[in-house]
């Protein structure tokens, strides 16, 4: 695997190679739970901007919208509190990478479908030893891998059938994601 990303991203740093594969490893295991979802649900996968961002997993369903960043924190202590995300008692910045990223795909499929689409950002944690989560009021939700589908499709409904596949068609075309 490391000789064949190695290849394609001509990654020099070991480190750095390590860290796309861990993420893709955690990416991979997301949409493995996403294939859970009901009937009802759609997913889509690495959603590119054409500035090289991308949201890992954009879902559209019955409760709402949702842009996923899936993070690979294999065997380490994961804190949510109010204000920060810690692993292993270092600072991270997914609020504000996630919070961008659902203002983003907002923006993005209110213009396209003519109507206010309220994308929620979601931190997706794969791996973790343990996840503590202390907050009142979270800016993101926080879901353990495991939890994905059933947290998702245990959330009261706010989009009418309709409202879904108009989302949905909008999120599949090509040209939405190119500007």
């Amino acid at each position: 695997m490391k000789r064949f990303l190695a290849r394609w991203s001509k990654a020099e740093d070991t480190r750095e190679l390590r860290s796309w594969q861990q993420g893709l490893v955690g990416e991979v295991s997301t949409a493995r739970r996403l294939r859970r979802l009901g009937r009802g649900w759609h997913t889509l996968h690495a959603v590119q901007y054409p500035s090289g961002t991308d949201v890992d997993h954009l879902v559209i369903g019955p409760a709402g919208v949702f842009a996923l960043n899936t993070k690979h924190h294999k065997g380490k202590k994961v804190w949510y509190g109010d204000y920060g995300v810690t692993v292993n008692g270092g600072k991270t910045r997914h609020i504000p990478a996630s919070q961008s990223e659902a203002r983003k795909v907002s923006a993005t499929l209110t213009r396209v479908c003519g109507f206010k689409v309220e994308a929620r950002p979601v931190i997706v944690i794969v791996g973790a030893e343990q996840i503590k989560v202390r907050q009142v009021a979270p800016p993101v939700l926080l879901v353990p891998c495991e939890e994905l589908p059933s947290r998702l499709s245990g959330m009261s409904p706010t989009l009418a059938p309709q409202e879904v596949a108009t989302i949905y068609a909008a999120a599949r075309s090509g040209n939405t994601w190119s500007e």
